[in-house]
């Protein structure tokens, strides 16, 4: 008999439904959320079943699942905003009727897969992902200590990271001995997720230094280390988009659009996907477009959009075209491509 399967993940308990081609439920089940306990379960209730697909939503714990199974099991992940669309139709939202749900999304074949990254991948993502948590974490600790010294009338101004401490220790030479303690423990705080951000930051370019792909992207004016790493992570196998455009649309890029009857209407980018990657090559371009002192046809191209339609829409497109150039530059395995100027620019 040909069934279709769905499961339903939670951190502590799968619930799965089985249903026939039919969409009549064969049957349910709840099981401890882990591979061998689910593995264990297939094997156990599918001897007489003839299993099709196996279908759950992406989550927390579906890399894990889906790597832990797929080989032996044909386990599909779908993207939960696709899901989410089908289940709410439900009176009740369970976990069992999710299940269900699932289980007849697999049967009718009304889903999209969505790529699961390799393990390779999901560890570059912790490590890109990993530095920016630290980042954050150092910029808002400055910032709290930026406030409350204005509060005694202490205006530090601008000041390099490296150098922030000990401006601080400067400024409170004299003032009141509660707020100088607080503040010294605040900054030994400081200088150590600092510390931990610069190893991070040591061993990517320890990791782009060695890696050809990396390497081969940090050619492009503008991309350096962390963008060229987020970009492989996110990525992960360049063969999965059968166009190289395609990758605009994966990060979020391109323009939204509304068209329903006589209303067609377009609006700014989706940004979908990667927020950070897409704010990354947002930066990239817009060193590009400003910094950047060698002449190349993509540069000339969005100096002469920003003339037209203003530098923002200009650094976005570009920002696009990047994500599209570094993508075929993997798959071709090819060097950034200036281009020759023009005979009167080159004059």
């Amino acid at each position: 008999m040909q069934v279709f399967i769905g499961f339903d993940i939670s951190l502590q308990s799968t619930h799965i439904c089985v249903v026939d081609s039919d969409g009549k439920k064969v049957r349910e089940g709840v099981v401890p959320s882990d591979v061998p306990a689910l593995d264990t379960w297939l094997r156990m209730h599918g001897k007489e079943w003839a299993i099709n697909r196996i279908v759950f939503e992406t989550g927390q714990l579906s890399t894990h699942f889906y790597h832990g199974l797929r080989s032996s099991w044909p386990v599909i992940c779908i993207d939960a905003r696709h899901a989410h669309g089908t289940l709410k139709a439900q009176r009740v939202k369970t976990d069992k009727n999710d299940a269900r749900g699932l289980a007849q999304i697999a049967r009718t074949g009304w889903y999209k897969a969505t790529h699961v990254k390799s393990d390779d991948g999901q560890a570059l993502r912790a490590l890109v992902g990993g530095r920016k948590q630290l980042v954050a974490i150092r910029l808002e600790m400055e910032n709290h200590i930026r406030g409350t010294l204005k509060t005694f009338g202490i205006k530090l101004g601008t000041v390099t990271s490296a150098g922030f401490s000990a401006k601080v220790i400067t400024a409170l030479v004299g003032k009141n001995t509660l707020v100088t303690r607080t503040m010294h423990t605040l900054l030994q705080a400081r200088d150590g997720i600092l510390a931990q951000q610069k190893a991070l930051d040591r061993h990517c370019a320890a990791i782009t230094k060695n890696d050809a792909v990396c390497k081969r992207l940090k050619t492009i004016p503008g991309v350096g280390v962390i963008t060229a790493l987020t970009f492989k992570a996110e990525i992960d196998d360049p063969l999965r988009f059968r166009k190289s455009r395609d990758v605009g649309v994966h990060i979020g890029l391109t323009p939204r659009r509304f068209s329903s009857g006589e209303v067609d209407r377009s609006g700014s980018i989706t940004k979908c996907g990667n927020g950070a990657l897409r704010t990354l090559l947002f930066e990239a371009s817009v060193t590009m477009l400003t910094r950047s002192g060698k002449w190349s046809r993509l540069k000339a191209w969005g100096v002469r959009l920003a003339q037209r339609s203003g530098f923002k829409v200009a650094s976005t497109a570009v920002a696009r075209k990047l994500a599209v150039i570094m993508h075929r530059m993997w798959v071709d395995e090819t060097d950034f491509a200036y281009g020759n100027p023009p005979a009167t620019q080159a004059a």
